[in-house]
């Protein structure tokens, strides 16, 4: 059966998103650091570390004393007045108008352990904050695995064809000499010539697609690269042990727990008692001396006391539905775990697959050489046509590039198996 080598390659090349190369040589690792610093929310990392730094200043604040200032002007339609009257004694009576400047000092004593578990709060949240920037992360390298490997495949192509265009010309060229001789027809010429003119286009439709790739990795990495970059194909031999708790998704599920638990520590806090001191300073009429209709200048400093003995249990219905939050993400963890295992099993026998396909195509290879040497040969002698010679020279391409397609694909397997787990950093 005649095969499409064009059609081939295209088949392969429609399975992803394709990339480009760069001029010098690329590694994976360096693709990933370049991407991840490059990435625009990887600065949000700072910004939620400066974030917490100011809302923790801000909480330490609460021990600093609080100081306001307050004024009042008032009148009032009656006063107090004693209902007796001495002999002798003259009891003024209080005017109607008061005023009053005053400046309060509030010291916090104790307040419960507030101050200190909203800090733990605070803390606990930018964990949740920071892993998810890690998650994000982490799943830029799945788009960096892909796009790699889709160069390499790119790459692969290329190069075969060109192997299969050097060969066909090499045929084209003794081709023209029989013809010119008169031994040979010149349809087997111009066979041969269709061949390389279709080979050519599958070179330029791959040109197209590089310089298209090209673009998006420097869109990734922030780079700017030339085609003439070469990658460096990943070689993995042994493969981890099956692990469903190492992704950082799931490390951001026991973070947003642990910032549960934090939140549920702090609802009890709320009938706590709360202990705090304050001085007063004043000035105005009356003051203290509430018979006193002069203005005057006053102090006064004590401590206040209060605890909520009960509030309808409030705390403890608050306990309980953040109970209910933390047991919903236990069941997104369990959701997690199940979806790992189905994942790792599914990629585990694609890699079990193309083994046995590779190890297949290590036999059709050999096969094929000795077939294509042969019509070689034939060729040469006039037994065969043009298009029977290309007829085993396209499977021999053919072989060969499928071999070589499926020893990329078994490292890509074995690399999205490793990044399942949550081992690429």
């Amino acid at each position: 059966m005649k095969t499409n080598i064009r059609g081939f390659i295209v088949l392969f090349l429609i399975s992803g998103s394709l990339m480009a190369q760069p001029s010098g040589i690329l590694t994976l690792d360096s693709c990933y650091k370049l991407a991840v610093a490059h990435n625009p929310l990887t600065r949000q990392g700072p910004l939620y570390h400066e974030a917490y730094q100011l809302q923790e200043s801000v909480l330490s604040d609460n021990y600093l004393p609080q100081v306001s200032a307050g004024g009042q002007v008032s009148w009032q339609s009656d006063v107090t007045s004693l209902p007796i009257s001495i002999q002798n004694v003259v009891i003024p009576s209080l005017d109607k108008d008061s005023y009053r400047l005053n400046l309060d000092i509030n010291q916090l004593i104790w307040d419960g352990g507030v101050t200190k578990k909203q800090k733990e709060l605070e803390r606990a949240g930018l964990l949740v904050n920071l892993q998810s920037v890690e998650a994000e992360n982490y799943r830029l390298r799945e788009i960096v695995n892909q796009v790699y490997f889709n160069i390499l495949l790119i790459r692969e192509n290329e190069k075969l064809l060109k192997l299969n265009m050097s060969e066909i010309l090499s045929r084209l060229g003794r081709a023209r000499a029989g013809v010119y001789n008169g031994t040979v027809l010149p349809s087997n010429a111009d066979v041969l010539d269709a061949e390389i003119i279709k080979i050519e286009q599958s070179l330029t439709e791959l040109a197209h697609n590089r310089a298209a790739a090209v673009y998006r990795l420097g869109e990734i990495t922030g780079q700017t690269f030339n085609p003439g970059l070469e990658l460096v194909l990943p070689a993995f031999d042994s493969l981890p042990l099956v692990n469903t708790r190492l992704r950082p998704e799931f490390h951001l599920l026991e973070l947003q727990q642990d910032k549960l638990a934090v939140q549920q520590n702090m609802t009890g806090l709320k009938v706590m008692p709360r202990v705090s001191a304050f001085g007063t300073l004043g000035y105005g009429k009356p003051g203290l001396n509430m018979l006193s209709n002069q203005f005057d200048a006053w102090a006064m400093a004590g401590a206040r006391f209060s605890w909520t003995l009960w509030n309808w249990n409030q705390h403890k219905k608050e306990y309980q539905i953040i109970g209910i939050q933390k047991d919903v993400i236990e069941t997104q963890k369990e959701n997690h775990e199940r979806n790992q295992r189905i994942l790792l099993n599914n990629l585990n026998q694609e890699i079990l697959k193309t083994e046995n396909l590779i190890a297949a195509d290590h036999r059709i290879v050999k096969l094929r050489e000795t077939i294509a040497k042969s019509a070689g040969a034939q060729l040469d002698q006039g037994i065969i046509t043009s298009s029977e010679f290309l007829t085993e020279q396209n499977a021999r391409t053919q072989a060969n590039l499928n071999m070589s397609l499926h020893y990329i694909q078994l490292q890509y397997a074995k690399l999205n198996y490793i990044t399942a787990i949550g081992l690429i950093r």
